[in-house]
């Protein structure tokens, strides 16, 4: 995994983790399938949503771009992010913000 592509992924999680028992993040380290997208995260907001991290201009392989697909038809939303900007504008496009989240939650229970 090159270093920017680590750095990427670590503010995600970091960024996902700060929600708290709003958030339930997991890095995907090993997978029974080559292809699994790197980060897991749901909320009662956003349901299951996953995020391929490719560095810079990393190019997503064929055998990831089959896996997201076969993913997105199962329904959980699946993404790939190359930059923190890219991540910051799915933020927003999810509206995951902290006090949507905590209200959605609170409107469930």
């Amino acid at each position: 995994m090159a270093k920017n592509e680590k750095k990427v992924q670590d503010i995600i999680l970091d960024d996902l983790r700060s929600f708290g028992q709003y958030c339930e993040v997991f890095k995907i380290m090993k997978a029974s399938d080559a292809g699994e997208p790197d980060v897991f995260f749901t909320t009662c907001l956003t349901g299951a949503v996953l995020i391929e991290v490719k560095k810079g201009k990393g190019v997503v392989r064929k055998l990831q771009k089959i896996k997201i697909a076969k993913l997105n038809s199962c329904g959980t939303r699946t993404f790939v992010c190359h930059s923190i900007e890219e991540w910051i504008a799915l933020k927003k496009n999810l509206t995951l913000t902290l006090d949507n989240v905590v209200v959605a939650h609170n409107k469930q229970n």
